[in-house]
């Protein structure tokens, strides 16, 4: 449809603004630059939308025009406008001064050693539709991957397949690998696992005075298992379980260089429970403000990890808009881009998203679509991935993961009830597994690709997941296992779900030490 771009105002049951002699030019400049933006976009204003515009200085008016613009709409109204006004004072409020000091840090004239991986991220891979078939195709892969990885675990008993000892003689031993259909504890105590695999599935009975009684309560849904045992007419007597584990590290690697990672997560940009100067002055320090051995310390940053919820987002949980600065998710991108623009260009950014962010609530997540990352165009240091996600950084395979799985986990696991104090257990749980995300249908929905992204096939260096909200650290058989904690103050939401969040803690890394350090950004002094 043609539209006559020379009537430049609708009927908004108020007269279109006039221009008199009283009028003065710059106010009538500005108007005629509205209107040939108007007229190049083939958009009409309404005429208090109009009036609204012309009454901002120049330079804010143009830059309300261009968003309005953005949005693609018909008719530009005051209402629209007004949001959009709204939006760039956030900006304005949200900006944070960092002092460029004559700050030479160790590692800018260091070479980055950074590869990432493709076999984690399902950015461009997905074709998924949701079908019962690619579920059933998506257990498969995880079933004959991990069962690849358990083959090679070293057994007194033969490996064989389930349909190849059920029904079998009385007292006939063996391993049998499968994934975990089904649990059930019977009134007496004893637990029912029922495994499955490719071909047939069986019942596997753990006795409730079997000294292996308190592994199958650390038995849960969807993760693959082997079970050692006999057979006993239609079930099979476990003897053992065995998980397929990461396995012991007996050397610790080591970097060459003198350089560090920093792991943080859940920045939520966007709350207004966001810690802004807090977070100004974590960027502060990156760029050399602080004292001596605060210089010495960022000198060594040379990677920064960020494990997801960069932004709050929208309708993510209950009552949410009440907690929000703005509920436009570009502003909210837009000011992240700001901050993370600020990161000195020496230091390499892997960024991955959340539940909270623009992507799609399913897991595997891929990254960021160009629309939220323009700001960061041409900052060749900052890195938006998928989540998962794995990269090597100095030698050291280093893997993210958002983390948002680690609710389905506490639910299902007895000994990690009430450790929403103590995330890097669920980390250790996973890892046991080999599965950042292993049970279906519970907290965090699937998307059934082809392959299980996230199923740890190479096992990391480091391990950084976020989510809870909470610091948490452990080494477990050589890796080492860090939630980054948040920037974000707690909400209310949180206050229901007893989450206790410790923001501003920031983790830092060293890769030829191994030694962590924690700096908290949340006081008067860095500490």
């Amino acid at each position: 449809m043609d539209i006559d771009t020379s009537v430049s105002s609708v009927n908004e049951d108020a007269p279109a603004i006039t221009i008199n002699d009283a009028t003065s030019e710059v106010q009538l400049g500005l108007r005629q630059s509205v209107l040939k933006k108007a007229s190049e976009a083939k958009v009409l204003f309404s005429p208090r939308a109009l009036e609204l515009i012309c009454s901002l200085t120049q330079e804010k008016a143009l830059s309300v025009v261009g968003k309005c613009l953005e949005q693609k709409v018909f008719v530009i109204t005051e209402e629209l406008c007004r949001e959009v006004i709204a939006s760039i004072e956030v900006i304005e409020k949200a900006q944070v001064i960092v002092q460029f000091k004559s700050f030479k840090p160790l590692n800018a004239e260091v070479a980055s050693q950074l590869e990432i991986s493709e076999d984690m991220d399902v950015t461009g891979k997905s074709r998924c539709t949701g079908t019962i078939e690619e579920f059933v195709g998506l257990f498969r892969d995880r079933f004959r991957r991990l069962k690849g990885i358990m083959k090679g675990r070293v057994s007194e008993l033969p490996l064989i397949p389930i349909s190849g000892i059920k029904g079998s003689s009385r007292g006939k031993t063996g391993r049998i690998i499968g994934i975990v259909f089904d649990k059930q504890t019977t009134k007496n105590g004893h637990v029912l696992i029922e495994l499955e695999d490719e071909e047939s599935s069986i019942k596997c009975l753990v006795m409730k005075d079997s000294p292996i009684r308190e592994k199958a309560d650390d038995v849960i849904l969807d993760e693959v298992i082997a079970i050692d045992g006999s057979c006993a007419e239609e079930l099979f007597i476990a003897k053992d379980i065995i998980w397929p584990e990461v396995p012991i590290s007996p050397i610790k690697k080591s970097a060459d260089e003198d350089v560090s990672v920093i792991c943080i997560s859940d920045i939520h940009v966007g709350s207004r429970l966001f810690l802004k100067d807090s977070f100004g002055k974590f960027l502060s320090f990156l760029n050399g403000e602080g004292t001596d051995s605060e210089r010495e310390i960022a000198g060594k940053v040379k990677y920064i990890s960020i494990a997801g919820d960069l932004v709050d987002g929208i309708g993510v949980y209950p009552d949410q808009e009440k907690e929000l600065a703005t509920k436009d998710i570009y502003t909210q991108y837009e000011i992240l881009n700001d901050y993370l623009k600020l990161i000195p260009e020496h230091i390499e950014v892997l960024v991955a998203p959340g539940n909270h962010d623009a992507v799609r609530s399913a897991v595997p997540q891929p990254r960021l679509s160009p629309e939220f990352t323009k700001g960061t165009a041409g900052y060749k240091n900052i890195h938006f991935l998928g989540n998962p996600v794995s990269a090597k950084i100095h030698g050291f395979k280093h893997v993210i993961y958002h983390g948002a799985s680690m609710y389905s986990m506490i639910n299902s696991l007895p000994k990690l009830r009430n450790t929403h104090l103590n995330p890097e257990k669920v980390g250790v749980e996973m890892l046991r597994r080999r599965l950042l995300n292993p049970i279906y249908g519970d907290n965090v929905p699937f998307a059934p690709e082809k392959r299980d992204y996230t199923l740890l096939e190479e096992v990391p260096d480091i391990f950084h997941f976020g989510d809870i909200h909470r610091n948490g650290y452990t080494s477990y058989h050589g890796v080492m296992v860090i939630n980054g904690g948040c920037w974000q103050g707690k909400t209310d939401y949180q206050v229901k779900l007893g989450h206790e969040p410790t923001p501003c803690q920031v983790p830092i890394y060293n890769l030829k030490s191994n030694n962590l350090q924690v700096l908290n950004f949340g006081g008067d002094k860095i500490i």
